[in-house]
């Protein structure tokens, strides 16, 4: 049996930043690091440009397995962990053991498949580098394509279809692309950067059903009835938690609960990462969030904690899209009731607010005030008159 002082299962960002952290404070202590991908950490974020055909794969790679050697970290790659003794404080991965003293489980989550997809051999899901590459062969040698999901991986999706000269059909259930952070209004700009691109936005719809051909999909059926012939199809519907293997409290949904610490309901087991269900101090409230920079604070504040700090996360989240020639960001909590205003054809920014708290903000051209809005968001201030805050002299 293998054993370390700090057990870490996902080498995603948040895990490897933990490891990181642990090994800067603690010259000594053993840490061990497994994930079941056979390749070392690589930035999902940069997948997207690397889908689309303009970043080289290996500019995608932020560790290789020298890393890991280097600051003397035990990392396993192709290794599945089965199960978690968390009594024994022992973890199972085929025929292997590790204990461990201090548990960080940071393993995210996988595409959540397509109601009507029968294994077909060209239904695409998007998470892993694997997953980007056969994406990208799909989008250059794809004439037309049907691509599912109007979230922030479906417009990736999208675009990497359109940008490698496929025919695409973006099929979004809600009014407009990502829903819960904008209004028809402000999603207008993205949409017409998309149709600049040649992609067809479909909204109001859904995809009910395919027709296939000798295992792979041929046309795509929508619930109004329109059918949508296609070569490929790719989905990005949400995430389902990487959680089954450890007994510790869930969400109905499979996310792992966690407190302020990250601290889960077993001793000496903390989460960190897109599919941990947190309490935010700053929002008051459980929330989950999934950013890139929000997985290595997340990395950063468990290693604290599993070195006995007591350290709150209370990290405030971004998330930007970099495609178009005007820039979009989100900043903070999308969950609650929002004021907004266009300025001009590519310049829209939305406040969201929890009663008179300012809790995010959506901006698409003008960004200005980055800074001084995530301190109005921690700092948790309030305010009356939300529709100054839109004014572009309150910024300056």
């Amino acid at each position: 049996m293998k054993e370390s002082k700090f057990l870490i299962i996902g080498d995603g960002n948040a895990g490897a930043t933990a490891a990181e952290n642990i090994r800067k404070e603690d010259e000594e202590a053993s840490i061990t690091v497994l994930t079941d991908e056979d390749e070392a950490l690589y930035n999902r974020i940069m997948l997207k440009n690397f889908m689309k055909g303009t970043l080289p794969k290996q500019y995608a790679q932020v560790h290789d397995e020298g890393w890991y050697e280097k600051r003397d970290i035990d990392l396993h790659l192709e290794t599945r962990v089965s199960s978690v003794d968390t009594d024994e404080k022992v973890v199972e991965a085929g025929d292997e053991e590790f204990s461990y003293e201090k548990l960080l489980v940071a393993t995210g989550g996988s595409p959540r498949e397509f109601p009507a997809d029968d294994d077909f051999d060209n239904v695409h899901y998007m998470w892993t580098m694997h997953d980007a590459e056969n994406i990208k062969n799909a989008a250059e040698d794809s004439e037309e394509a049907v691509v599912i999901g109007g979230g922030l991986l479906g417009i990736d999706l999208a675009i990497a279809f359109a940008e490698n000269g496929a025919d695409t059909h973006y099929i979004i259930r809600e009014d407009n692309w990502w829903h819960r952070g904008l209004d028809p209004e402000g999603a207008e700009i993205i949409h017409s950067r998309l149709e600049d691109l040649g992609v067809n936005i479909v909204t109001n719809t859904e995809i009910v059903d395919f027709e296939s051909e000798n295992s792979e999909v041929v046309a795509a059926e929508a619930s109004d009835g329109e059918v949508f012939e296609c070569d490929n199809v790719a989905v990005a519907i949400g995430q389902t938690p990487n959680s089954e293997f450890i007994d510790v409290e869930k969400t109905d949904g499979g996310l792992i609960k966690t407190d302020e610490y990250l601290r889960t309901s077993e001793d000496d087991v903390f989460a960190a990462g897109n599919m941990v269900e947190y309490y935010s101090p700053i929002f008051e409230k459980r929330t989950v969030k999934g950013s890139w920079d929000h997985s290595e604070a997340m990395g950063e504040s468990a290693a604290e904690n599993m070195m006995s700090s007591e350290e709150v996360f209370d990290y405030v989240n971004t998330y930007g899209v970099g495609h178009f020639d005007v820039q979009f960001l989100a900043i903070g909590d999308w969950g609650g009731e929002g004021v907004s205003r266009r300025y001009s054809d590519d310049e829209y920014r939305r406040l969201i607010f929890d009663g008179n708290q300012l809790v995010g903000a959506v901006m698409i051209g003008y960004t200005k005030g980055q800074e001084k809005l995530k301190d109005l968001i921690y700092d948790q201030e309030e305010f009356e008159d939300k529709e100054k805050l839109l004014d572009k002299d309150f910024w300056e």
